[in-house]
């Protein structure tokens, strides 16, 4: 019997992570996410990534495997579904600022959030956030620590 989750199956997760970020930046018109520059193919390529993992996850064996039967326990599977989803987001923010390295579409407010990704690119966004806020944490935080 094959384990419920497993190493091989965080694999899964990464891919099927790669896919929703895709499709959730394409629909949220979030350009600086995006691996692909058309939203369509974007959203395409996306739909294909979550699709193949989520067949091959249910397709390659038997998943209602208790742990004491050779199973994963819970905190095993969710570490493994953590490390897949974090490798997800980690690939696709490095390859997406590699992709849109030339992404200048203005200098967006460094308290712009996710909403900067629509302008210019992560590395470029979370530059721009950590100059500003090392700038002025005081200033920013005084209130809360003062009478």
């Amino acid at each position: 019997l094959k384990a419920q989750a497993g190493p091989d199956d965080t694999v899964l997760v990464f891919v099927a992570s790669l896919g929703v970020l895709q499709i959730a930046a394409s629909l949220a018109h979030l350009k600086g996410l995006l691996i692909f520059k058309p939203p369509l193919v974007s959203r395409a390529l996306g739909l294909l990534l979550f699709v193949g993992a989520f067949v091959m996850f249910f397709s390659t064996g038997t998943r209602n495997i208790n742990d004491y039967e050779g199973g994963l326990d819970a905190p095993t599977q969710g570490l493994f579904f953590f490390l897949g989803a974090f490798a997800g987001l980690g690939v696709t923010l490095m390859l997406s600022s590699l992709v849109n390295l030339r992404m200048n579409g203005g200098r967006p407010s460094p308290e712009a959030g996710l909403d900067a990704l629509r302008e210019t690119n992560y590395i470029s966004a979370l530059r721009l956030s950590l100059g500003y806020w090392s700038r002025a944490w005081r200033t920013r935080t005084k209130s809360y620590f003062s009478g």
